[in-house]
């Protein structure tokens, strides 16, 4: 994976938050606000680690939205960067960003300068880069609410330059998140959409909600006796990818066969210990065997849940 880090740009600040919707909007179900602060826990060591300086995110609403809302809020053209679920849920996620400030960002990231406001393709892959490792980074503070792992597909980026170019998930009501991440000299606004059956999703999980705060440094097990587990040994498993095929195609199978997955060479890896994730990183050689330098990882806090 290509490490970016954010060059002698000048400090950009992004929209502020809305205003919150009309009296009569829907309650924002407690889940989902779990899930917007464990993003965003997520995000801000996943960030940090990116862009080599201290990066704090931060929940600023969570609220009902439509096309109609967006469109105002955010005049097009857009830049869109979606991912979607591989594992613990449904549907997707899409990252709104008005397109002016998609490219500035993309030049903070690359380093590289932008030609009459267009978004060059190092500003799209540094948005990418960015986006991956920031969910790669939330999947694992989202475990406790949805109470298994959690993984996200490469991110794709798409500009919408025109109205017929938003996509369909975008003309149904959905609930929005909006979000901050601040560094030094590094400011962006955050606008994450659920559609209403991934919201539903979410609502209807039945974990208990995330914590407000967890201090990354502070190890919390049940018992408090984690001495008499530290000699335990649990399996250790790195997933390059996955692929679904049929029947009759993995019939077909002989040596010298390739199954294509579902990463991107490149693309970072998933280690998982007793089936749930705990980080994500970069394959590396070393004296001729295979090794996983990590970028990013769960708290040590979460990492004591693997051992149930």
């Amino acid at each position: 994976m290509t490490q970016a880090t954010v060059q002698d740009t000048p400090e950009f600040t992004s929209l502020s938050a809305p205003p919150a919707s009309p009296d009569a909007a829907p309650a924002v179900p407690g889940n989902l606000e779990a899930f917007a602060a464990g993003v965003c826990e997520g995000a801000g060591p996943a960030l940090t680690t990116l862009l080599n300086r201290q990066v704090a995110a931060r929940v600023l609403a969570v609220r009902p939205s439509n096309l109609t809302d967006l469109l105002r809020e955010v005049p097009l053209p857009w830049v869109l960067v979606e991912v979607t679920y591989q594992r613990g849920a449904t549907g997707g996620h899409l990252l709104v960003f008005p397109k002016a400030e998609a490219v500035t960002l993309g030049v903070s990231l690359s380093g590289e300068d932008a030609s009459e406001g267009a978004l060059a393709p190092a500003h799209a892959d540094a948005l990418k880069d960015a986006v991956n490792q920031l969910l790669a980074g939330a999947g694992p503070t989202l475990m406790p609410l949805f109470n298994r792992a959690v993984s996200f597909s490469s991110a794709n980026v798409r500009v919408v330059e025109d109205v017929e170019g938003i996509p369909k998930v975008l003309r149904e009501p959905l609930w929005l998140i909006h979000a901050d991440a601040k560094g030094e000299g590094f400011e962006f606004h955050m606008r994450l959409t659920v559609d209403r059956p991934l919201a539903a999703q979410i609502a209807a999980l039945g974990a208990e909600p995330l914590p407000a705060a967890i201090d990354p440094g502070r190890v919390e097990p049940a018992s408090g006796k984690i001495d008499l587990v530290l000699d335990i040994s649990l399996p250790i498993a790195v997933e390059l990818g996955r692929a679904r095929m049929q029947i009759q195609d993995i019939l077909k199978l002989a040596p010298g066969s390739v199954i294509e997955l579902d990463k991107s060479a490149g693309d970072p890896v998933d280690l998982y210990i007793n089936d749930r994730a705990i980080a994500r990183g970069e394959v590396v050689v070393i004296d001729e065997n295979f090794g996983v330098r990590l970028t990013s990882i769960v708290t040590a806090s979460e990492r004591i849940k693997t051992l149930r």
